[in-house]
């Protein structure tokens, strides 16, 4: 059965023995494995940004106007 997660494609295949998943199965686990992945690659995203120079300065705020 073929996969596509993201951009890998790979062909998927259920040896002897081992416990066979419907085509629902495997694509409720893909969407499950690739929210974890987009968070794993915001919160670096969010690591990266926070410890990142910036070439210029923020406007002043003006508190109280």
């Amino acid at each position: 059965m073929p996969v596509h997660v993201g951009n890998i494609d790979s062909e998927v295949t259920v040896m002897d023995g081992e416990l066979p998943l419907t085509e629902q199965q495997v694509e409720k686990l893909v969407q499950i494995v690739l929210k974890h992945l987009e968070a794993a690659q915001r919160e670096s995203q969010k690591g990266k940004d926070a410890t990142t120079l910036k070439r210029c300065a923020l406007p002043r705020a003006r508190v109280g106007e």
